[in-house]
């Protein structure tokens, strides 16, 4: 049988009088103490301690700094947490879930010989820059640029023309200079691509 708490404790006899409210709380806490077995209240008496170590080691500086960082950054992470509510209220956070899915998917598709052949697409294409870069195809490229915005600036403000006037241009050197190139460019061009018998 267990013995009463105050018996354990080595309370005194001589306990203050309490007004009515008091005196049954205290009563209750006591009857509840006297029911309980020594091993019970060493448990409670260790678990008391250990929440003490608990406390010790929240009242370092370092912790207490966590925990003001943690209370600054609350209403980073308020704000973090509404835009993520935002996404999945406008089907953006589905959307974004769907897109890194299927790059998963691709990613485990990839195999040896898909690597390889998109590494020697990747090797051509640089071969290709280079040669291109060798003829001066970037000087092509942009004198056609530059070319194609003179010419929709010089006929920007123009009516269309008829056909007697397309062909009166011809007369000039540099319009059949140019249409020459552009002629024997498309001559050429069925060969590079084996369109030929």
């Amino acid at each position: 049988m267990a013995q009463p708490a105050r018996k354990i404790v080595g309370t005194t006899s001589t306990e203050p009088e309490l007004p009515g409210r008091a005196r049954e709380i205290l009563d209750l806490v006591s009857a509840g103490m006297d029911s309980l077995e020594p091993p019970v209240i060493q448990n409670m008496v260790a678990n008391l301690v250990r929440l003490g170590e608990m406390a010790d080691e929240f009242n370092r500086p370092e912790m207490l700094e966590l925990f003001r960082e943690v209370a600054r950054a609350g209403s980073n992470l308020r704000g973090l947490i509404a835009e993520i509510r935002e996404l999945q209220e406008t089907g953006t956070m589905t959307t974004l879930l769907e897109l890194g899915r299927m790059v998963q998917a691709m990613k485990d598709s990839l195999t040896a010989g898909v690597v390889t052949g998109v590494l020697q697409q990747i090797v051509d294409a640089v071969a290709m820059m280079d040669q291109i870069q060798m003829l001066q195809g970037d000087r092509l490229v942009m004198g056609m640029i530059v070319a194609m915005q003179e010419a929709v600036k010089e006929n920007k403000d123009k009516s269309p023309q008829g056909v007697l006037s397309l062909l009166r241009q011809l007369n000039d050197p540099e319009a059949r200079k140019g249409l020459g190139i552009f002629t024997s460019f498309l001559q050429k061009l069925p060969a590079q691509l084996g369109f030929t018998n």
